[in-house]
């Protein structure tokens, strides 16, 4: 799939596409409109397959994919794991579940970045942004967060940890720690994600827990 050209000095330059992939027509209408109204050119389908259809076959590039998780037929997360992670657009998996073992699953397949339902339109427009921001902000010598984030998106662990881990320790935040956690436990290194979890207050079985995990994950990384 061919990317969008942007400008590397002015990324708000181009014009940002964004695909709303939602079974609920209201909920999608509203998620559309929000976006549009934000400046992009926004989109929707009601259906995964025929968004399957859309992000494989029919040639159309996004800078980000708004993906809801409950949908019938074929869920977000089965939906995101037909598409080439390799150059995918990012993804904001959207859930009305608050389930550590769901996503534990989307980070697993390198979506990285979550919102809870109902969508809160000003929360979804930050949301949004952030992603289509984040491999400009990549770019900045001290973007160690996003250039981490960037190749969780493709699963490339040992890369994420890489740029993570040339992060200076006095300079880490609590979400360095925290990423540093969740890839080494992705990356099968469960001694490595204790320690780092240690420093976060964050528990090794987090994927256990049920209530409000999605919220508290999506908060954490943040």
């Amino acid at each position: 799939m061919a990317e969008p050209s942007r400008n590397a000095e002015n990324p708000e330059s181009v014009v940002r596409r964004v695909l709303v992939v939602e079974d609920d027509a209201s909920i999608r209408r509203t998620c559309v409109l929000t976006l549009r109204a934000d400046g992009w050119n926004a989109v929707g389908e009601g259906s995964s397959r025929s968004a399957l259809e859309r992000l494989t076959r029919g040639g159309e590039a996004y800078d980000v994919i708004v993906l809801d998780y409950a949908m019938p037929d074929l869920d977000g997360l089965a939906l995101a794991a037909a598409l080439d992670k390799a150059v995918r657009p990012p993804i904001l998996l959207a859930s009305a579940q608050a389930d550590g073992a769901i996503a534990l699953a989307a980070l697993q397949l390198g979506i990285w970045d979550f919102q809870a339902k109902p969508l809160v339109p000003d929360e979804l427009r930050r949301r949004v942004h952030r992603l289509y921001r984040r491999q400009h902000d990549a770019a900045d010598p001290a973007g160690w967060m996003h250039r981490a984030l960037c190749r969780c998106q493709r699963c490339a662990w040992a890369e994420a940890l890489q740029e993570l881990q040339g992060w200076p320790e006095t300079e880490r935040s609590d979400s360095g720690h925290l990423v540093i956690g969740l890839v080494s436990q992705l990356a099968g290194d469960p001694v490595a994600a204790s320690s780092a979890f240690k420093r976060v207050a964050w528990s090794t079985d987090w994927h256990r827990y049920g209530t409000e995990i999605w919220s508290e994950l999506a908060r954490r990384l943040d």
